[in-house]
């Protein structure tokens, strides 16, 4: 497994901000896609409601593809409310997540292997040699 620095990390924020925009954008859609064929009466048009199921799995496949960039990063990504994505890292020899969330500008914050995001802490001050 490869480990990151905070550096590392933070290095790829702006394609994160990128795929996450995109993957925001294209969740909306889906739920307004989804929103409107639970509306639809039972006696609906069949093509027409296949051919909203054929374009929300579209939407899908696309989201997933862009998340599917996360993990080619070497990122984990953990929830789009709140968008999160965790990177393993080792600190003071134990294995933990650097835990970034969309819209924060930096890593300034991790959690353990079992805490999630809930268990979120900000990072200890970098030691001075």
């Amino acid at each position: 497994m490869r480990y990151f620095t905070r550096e590392e990390a933070e290095a790829l924020i702006p394609e994160l901000e990128r795929v996450y925009a995109a993957v925001m954008e294209l969740h909306a859609k889906a739920l307004d896609k989804a929103r409107l064929m639970n509306e639809k009466s039972p006696d609906a048009d069949a093509p027409e409601l296949a051919i909203e199921r054929a374009q929300l799995q579209f939407l899908v496949n696309e989201i997933n593809g862009r998340l599917r960039k996360v993990f080619e990063l070497g990122g984990h990504p953990k929830g789009l409310d709140p968008a999160l994505v965790d990177f393993p890292h080792r600190l003071e020899g134990r294995e933990v997540c650097l835990c970034w969330k969309y819209g924060e500008k930096a890593i300034t914050h991790y959690h353990g292997l079992d805490e999630g995001f809930a268990g979120r802490k900000p990072l200890p001050a970098p030691r001075l040699h």
